[in-house]
C-alpha cells in the first residue's frame, strides 16, 4: 500500500490526483474501496499503485487514512433516551432482576455487534467476504442496537446506506414499541388487533 495526499480533485468529474513520493497519481471516485465522504484538497489516503487502461499510474482501492468518526457526547445521549423505555419495561417486568437482565443482554448485544461491524469494515477494505447485512441487523434485533448505533458512528460503516439505516431503524423503533406498549398494559397492540378483527369479520358475509 502506499501512501499519498490528494493534490487536487474535480468535485463535477469525480477525480483528482495524489502526491505521492515527488509524482503525481490518478484517481478516481469509483477507486475507493469505501466512500464515506466526499475527497478534499489535503485529505491523505492510502492506496494500491495500478495502471488504467491506457499504461498511466493510477491509485485505486483507495482508503481515507483517517477516515474514522467520533462518538460524541450527543450519540451517547441518544442512546440513553434510547433506553429509556425499555428500561422501565425491564424494571416492570422483573422489579428485582429486570435491569440486571436486560443490561446484560444490551451490553453484551451491543459488543459483539461491534466487533461485527468493525470486521466487516476491515472485510470491505482487503475486498475480502463480506458479513451478510441480515447477519448485523439479528444481532441488533437481539438487542445490540446499541452497539450498532455507536459503532456506525464511531466506524463510519454502514451509515450511509439507505436501505441498511431504514431496517436499522425499524429495529430501533421495534425495541420501543414493545417497551412503551407492555408500559401501557399493551394498548396499542389491543387497539391494532381489534382494529384487524372488525375489518376481517365486517367483510365476513
Amino acid at each position: 500500500m502506499s501512501t499519498g495526499r490528494i493534490e487536487s480533485w474535480d468535485r463535477a468529474k469525480g477525480f483528482g490526483f495524489v502526491e505521492c513520493d515527488g509524482r503525481r497519481v490518478f484517481l478516481h471516485h469509483r477507486d475507493f474501496a469505501e466512500r464515506h465522504k466526499a475527497p478534499e484538497v489535503g485529505d491523505v489516503v492510502t492506496f494500491t499503485l495500478g495502471t488504467d487502461k491506457k499504461g498511466r499510474p493510477c491509485a485505486t482501492q483507495a482508503v481515507h487514512r483517517n477516515d474514522g468518526g467520533r462518538i460524541r457526547p450527543a450519540h451517547l445521549i441518544v442512546v440513553l433516551i434510547l433506553l429509556i423505555a425499555p428500561l422501565l419495561a425491564a424494571r416492570r417486568w422483573d422489579p428485582e432482576h429486570g435491569l440486571w437482565l436486560l443490561a446484560i443482554c444490551y451490553v453484551s448485544g451491543s459488543a459483539i455487534t461491534y466487533f461485527l461491524y468493525a470486521d466487516d469494515k476491515q472485510r470491505a477494505k482487503e475486498r475480502a467476504w463480506r458479513s451478510p447485512e441480515r447477519g448485523l441487523h439479528f444481532f441488533a434485533l437481539a438487542g445490540g442496537w446499541p452497539g450498532a448505533f455507536l459503532a456506525q458512528r464511531r466506524l463510519r460503516h454502514k451509515s450511509a446506506k439507505l436501505r441498511f439505516q431504514f431496517v436499522f431503524w425499524l429495529i430501533v423503533g421495534a425495541h420501543q414499541f414493545v417497551a412503551v406498549d407492555y408500559l401501557l398494559d399493551w394498548k396499542w397492540s389491543r387497539t391494532a388487533f381489534e382494529a384487524i378483527r372488525e375489518s376481517v369479520f365486517s367483510k365476513t358475509p
